[in-house]
């Protein structure tokens, strides 16, 4: 009797966890991958799409017979395959499957389709149609591919997708956990991942003893992703492309909405088109306008102005400056300026970019009040937009940087300040940093960059600046369109706020050409930055550049 309890216990008691076993090994729980959302302009038209992409694939479980063997089976599906290819055509035949590839297919994943082609043509599917009947086993999987709509347009900032494992939680569950799904690579893509990816689904299946495929059990369809609309002004994007490519320049331009804190152009040359394989030039997938490393020249000198008058360390006529070409470090060395000035104040040294009065400036501010001119604009920060990860912080040159960074010598000389002042020296910022200083400069609002339309604006700093310093730096920066350095910027169309830029790269090298404008002048809404690398003077250059990019933007408010 006892031996008889024994054997029971030992058959029936396992049983449910023996047939909860059997049942796990006989289902295979698979992934469908979801269809990502859109990147779409700010009209809502498409940018970066997912597009159907249908396959040919076979299914063993409809050609093997459950009594084959697998070298039976890997016979039929090799002899399927080749009808299917000669009867598709001759490359369809000359690029099918290899026997190692269905052998490997049959021993790891029996239960899905074998992929036999991918991402066919409408020809394709078109001799597809007319032969399918011939060849039940066969069948149309879709799947999907991207498709990047005027792709010369801000690539890097749109950025691409590649193709990855299924990213669903617990995805060593999945049979296929192999399935290829679109996750974002760089850019927008990147950054916009979880809301453009969407919700994975799956099918479980009931297969055989041999782990071919049988029947669904259970289902649950993918969901697809959020469409995000950009900020992207693309006439002005398209205007501002085309200028820097007839013109064979390198460099970027960033155009911001000061009301708004959208990123309104993202230009950055060179650059390799969307969906294009091609190395491209140096630094041809760098955002420039983010993470490009410029030495910020004179346009650096109306904020340098904007944060002494706020200061109260020069005022409207004090102090008057005489100009002789030069600013003196020393007995023989001298800091040249453009021209020989004369006398001149705050308003005319901007519009007239004198190096004289901005390098005498900086060298009477002590070292606690040039920390905070540094700082006080952003620069040596990270912007902190949704594209960070991209963002460069920058160099902000100033006595706290020089003790800290600076080996062998840690002092703060005359010739660092001069130099400073005129955005020379160790100065690192991108253009997206002084597109931002400047429209702090002109609204008192220090904003996070915005690229998707629907976003809240997010201000960082807040300052009320006093009347009368925002009034002469603006009346600066419009001598400086109207009888100063900045004249290629003037127009009838718009009145512009400007500041002309030439930033010395190292010796025997053509300076970079810089320009910072806004617009409307009394009241800017537009603020537009221009770097072309070795470009020269900044007003002839880049200052062209700048009021179309103004003109489009005015146009189109």
């Amino acid at each position: 009797m006892g031996l008889l309890l024994c054997v029971a216990f030992l058959q029936l008691g396992p049983m449910e966890r023996l047939k909860a076993q059997s049942h796990r090994e006989q289902t295979r729980l698979v992934y469908i991958p979801p269809c990502r959302g859109m990147l779409q302009d700010r009209d809502g038209n498409p940018l970066n799409l997912s597009v159907p992409s249908y396959s040919i694939v076979l299914r063993p479980e409809l050609v093997r017979d459950p009594r084959d063997t697998r070298q039976r089976t890997l016979e039929k599906l090799t002899a399927e395959i080749t009808d299917l290819g000669m009867e598709l055509g001759h490359e369809f035949y000359q690029f099918r499957p290899t026997m190692e590839k269905i052998e490997r297919h049959l021993r790891e994943q029996p239960a899905l389709p074998l992929m036999l082609w991918e991402d066919i043509d409408a020809d394709t599917l078109s001799r597809w149609t007319m032969i399918r009947d011939d060849h039940p086993a066969a069948e149309l999987l879709l799947t999907w591919r991207r498709e990047y709509r005027e792709p010369t347009l801000a690539p890097q900032l749109r950025g691409l997708v590649k193709r990855s494992g299924p990213r669903a939680d617990g995805v060593e569950k999945y049979w296929n956990a192999n399935a290829p799904e679109l996750t974002g690579a760089s850019g927008l893509e990147k950054a916009l991942d979880s809301e453009l990816a969407g919700t994975g689904g799956f099918e479980r299946l009931q297969t055989d003893v041999l782990s071919y495929r049988s029947t669904v059990l259970e289902s649950k369809p993918s969901l697809p992703g959020a469409n995000c609309r950009l900020a992207l002004c693309m006439e002005a994007q398209r205007l501002a492309e085309e200028q820097f490519r007839v013109g064979g320049y390198h460099g970027a331009v960033v155009a911001l909405d000061l009301q708004t804190g959208q990123v309104l152009v993202d230009l950055s040359m060179p650059a390799v088109p969307l969906g294009v394989r091609d190395a491209g030039a140096d630094g041809a997938y760098q955002n420039r306008v983010l993470s490009g490393y410029y030495p910020p020249g004179s346009t650096i000198k109306p904020l340098l102005a904007m944060y002494a008058l706020e200061q109260g360390m020069i005022t409207a006529t004090e102090p008057v400056v005489d100009c002789q070409g030069f600013y003196a470090l020393g007995e023989r060395t001298r800091l040249r300026c453009s021209h020989v000035h004369g006398k001149l104040a705050v308003v005319e040294a901007i519009a007239q970019s004198c190096n004289v009065f901005f390098s005498d400036l900086s060298a009477k501010m002590t070292t606690e009040e040039f920390d905070g001119f540094a700082q006080f604009f952003g620069f040596g920060e990270k912007p902190g937009s949704i594209l960070s990860s991209e963002e460069s912080a920058g160099i902000a040159f100033s006595p706290s940087w020089v003790a800290q960074k600076r080996k062998g010598d840690v002092q703060w000389h005359l010739g660092d300040a001069a130099n400073a002042g005129i955005g020379q020296g160790a100065w690192i910022v991108t253009p997206m940093q002084m597109a931002l200083a400047v429209g702090f400069a002109l609204t008192g609002d220090l904003f996070v960059p915005k690229y998707i339309i629907d976003d809240k604006i997010v201000i960082s700093k807040h300052r009320d600046w006093s009347p009368e310093a925002r009034r002469l730096v603006m009346e600066g920066m419009r001598e400086c369109v109207l009888t100063g350095t900045g004249q290629s910027m003037k127009t009838p169309r718009l009145a512009i706020l400007g500041k002309t830029g030439t930033a010395e790269v190292g010796k025997g090298q053509t300076p970079h050409a810089w320009m910072v404008a806004a617009a409307p002048a009394d009241a800017p809404r537009f603020v537009v930055v221009v770097v072309v690398e070795h470009g020269g003077g900044g007003g002839r250059v880049a200052g062209p550049i700048a009021r179309d990019i103004l003109l489009k933007l005015a146009e189109r408010r």
